[in-house]
């Protein structure tokens, strides 16, 4: 016998002068008594009123004399007359239907009911699934005959469906039971991640998502074309999903919307990717795949019957009824023919305060430095999503006065501020971070920023251009700045040039900051001191004791014995991560006339690296293991700048 919640309760009395002197309280019950209906004579609309009590034989016999038909074509009269309510009207005609009445109060319903009828959408139709038997899936209902709710209900279950009478008010109350009596009972099949009421947004979407995924597939059942077209008006419950999944997805300050779908009746999976991991967001059953594949494309403008190639595109949300948002939106064919989806939301903000960015006293000065240069070149270095973009606008707003003209070309425009004329990179019509570059030298620059060096074109005009009198800001994709210098050379510069040009490289990380409400403090005891300090000088020509020196230091402490470190814990403040925000991991190479002099000798990076280092730079490892003692990350987090 499968296990079930029995939720005893006062029992209210049901209808009103019920035939059934026992209401049916399990399913076995409930299936004999089936059987009995089936076998028992049909009852006219008439007997089964007078049975319940809900008209007299007076008013019986009068609205028989005005109309013999009355009680038998035109049944919605007695409700429009004010003679019987509709709960009263459905009662009657589930007496004539032959449809048990059970006491869905006490029911014993199985525990897996409520998971082919999640208890939200038990809610929004006013049912209570009651279980499988004899392949019947049996719901209690007050309107039992509605051919509309059995139709509905049987997408959304996907069982045989039988439909039998409780009253409303038992309904509700049934309902409200089995809310409070734990997850066991009614855990849904969609699995939206709970919101944690104290996160940025408000309060949790979920009910909203769930019944936007029951609309949409409601509506896909009652219309199979939309499967793949997806283009109906906003009312549509797909339209509608998808815009609640990106409002959720800004509320929540997600950085990226994943989709990932999986072959045959595989749930597809969404996720987000907040603070730079990936947390579930919702399971959509695999029907919604491709309405909601094709919705996404619609939004962006692609090709829906394209689905061999990778495809990208963008989306203005405003142009959707939603915030001021941009997202980009990248469509990878994956196999069995499907398709997967990755949105990066693009808000469009202002430029972070260089004294937000996380950066050392040290760093900041040498970042205001390089950034006081008339010409020459500044490069933000590191990985995908490492902040480079951030970094370099923070760096604009430090030199955008009136005095300067700033044109910038970027794919895309992230961040937007006064004064700076900004171009959006658009190759299908020319318009190349190299080709924006030779524009800009026709517009009377002072500073340019180009969105990242791709190609020997690019890097040599970027050259050029520092080396005639402007400041050009750029990015590449490398793990540290002594890197940066090599890839450039590779790129076939002229390291006589590039050394004279080169200002400065700032290559980064973002890392996950504790969370300073629940952060544990520890401190390290001699051993774990001489570890800690052997792995900051690791990979460094720097001494043990220059080492124990710069840790100290960064610490603030004199005595190695009074060094704390901080590990993640979890509280409400962080649902329960031990983690709350991001920071940055620097590390700012400036040029000198060593580091020139080795350029122009295409020196290794490993020479460049100690050169560096001997001139006072702090590596990323350097930075990661000093915010370490300084107890604004933890030992892990420090490691994943480096390691």
């Amino acid at each position: 016998m499968p296990h079930t919640d029995t939720l005893p309760s006062p029992l209210e009395e049901v209808g009103r002068g019920s035939a059934q002197p026992q209401p049916l309280q399990t399913l076995d019950q409930l299936t004999a008594e089936m059987d009995r209906l089936r076998r028992a004579p049909v009852i006219s609309l008439r007997d089964a009123l007078a049975q319940l009590h809900l008209l007299s034989d007076e008013q019986l016999d009068a609205l028989h004399a005005e109309d013999p038909q009355l009680l038998r074509s035109r049944s919605g009269d007695l409700v429009q007359r004010v003679l019987l309510t509709d709960e009263e009207l459905h009662h009657a005609l589930a007496r004539t239907a032959g449809l048990p009445e059970v006491d869905v109060v006490r029911f014993a319903v199985p525990a897996e009911a409520f998971q082919s009828l999640p208890l939200r959408e038990s809610r929004l139709h006013e049912v209570v699934p009651l279980g499988l038997a004899n392949d019947q899936f049996f719901v209690a209902s007050c309107a039992p005959t509605s051919d509309a709710l059995h139709n509905q209900l049987c997408v959304l279950t996907g069982h045989r469906l039988t439909l039998v009478w409780a009253d409303r008010k038992s309904i509700l109350t049934r309902l409200s039971l089995q809310e409070n009596a734990g997850p066991a009972a009614s855990r849904p099949v969609l699995k939206p991640l709970q919101m944690n009421p104290l996160d940025p947004g408000g309060k949790s979407t979920v009910p909203d998502i769930e019944l936007l995924v029951s609309q949409a597939l409601v509506e896909m059942s009652a219309n199979p074309e939309q499967e793949h077209a997806a283009t109906e008006a906003a009312s549509s419950g797909m339209v509608r999903l998808v815009r609640q999944m990106i409002e959720d997805a800004l509320a929540r300050n997600a950085s990226d919307i994943h989709i990932e779908t999986n072959p045959g009746e595989q749930i597809t999976l969404i996720r987000f990717r907040r603070d730079g991991d990936l947390e579930p967001y919702l399971s959509l059953p695999a029907r919604l795949r491709a309405a909601l594949i094709s919705r996404i494309k619609v939004m962006a403008r692609l090709d829906i019957a394209e689905r061999r190639r990778p495809q990208d595109g963008k989306i203005n949300f405003a142009e959707f009824g939603g915030a001021r948002l941009e997202l980009r939106v990248a469509v990878m064919p994956t196999h069995d023919g499907l398709e997967d989806v990755v949105m990066r939301l693009l808000a469009t903000s202002k430029p972070m305060p260089l004294a937000t960015l996380g950066l050392q006293p040290r760093d900041e000065e040498t970042f205001r430095r390089l950034a006081g240069h008339s010409f020459g070149l500044i490069l933000a270095a590191g990985p995908t999503g490492s902040g480079k973009t951030t970094t370099l606008h923070s760096m604009l707003a430090e030199v955008n006065t009136g005095e300067r003209k700033i044109w910038t070309a970027e794919d895309p425009i992230e961040i937007t501020h006064p004064g700076l004329r900004q171009v959006q990179v658009n190759p299908k019509i020319g318009v190349t971070f190299a080709a924006a570059m030779r524009g800009f030298l026709r517009a009377d620059p002072d500073i340019i920023m180009i969105g990242e060096i791709r190609d020997p074109e690019t890097a040599k005009i970027a050259i050029e251009a520092s080396l005639t009198g402007h400041l050009v800001l750029s990015t590449l994709h490398t793990n540290n700045a002594s890197e940066s210098v090599v890839r450039l050379l590779d790129l076939g510069m002229d390291p006589m040039n590039f050394a004279d040009s080169l200002v400065g490289i700032v290559a980064q990380r973002l890392v996950r900051a504790l969370c300073h409400h629940c952060a544990q403090r520890h401190l390290l005891s001699a051993k774990q001191f001489d570890q800690l300090v052997a792995e900051y000088i690791d990979r460094s020509a720097l001494t043990a004791e220059e080492g124990r020196r710069r840790v100290l230091a960064a610490a603030g402490v004199d005595d190695p014995e009074r060094l704390v470190v901080c590990t993640a814990t979890g509280c409400e403040k962080c649902a329960g991560k031990g983690y709350k925000g991001r920071m940055g991991i620097y590390e700012i190479l400036e040029n000198n006339a060593r580091l020139r002099q080795l350029i122009q000798q295409r020196a290794r990076p490993q020479d460049l690296f100690d050169a560096a280092v001997a001139a006072g730079m702090r590596s990323l490892r350097h930075d990661a293991l000093e915010k370490l003692v300084q107890g604004h990350i933890d030992l892990r987090q420090a490691r994943a700048a480096y390691v």
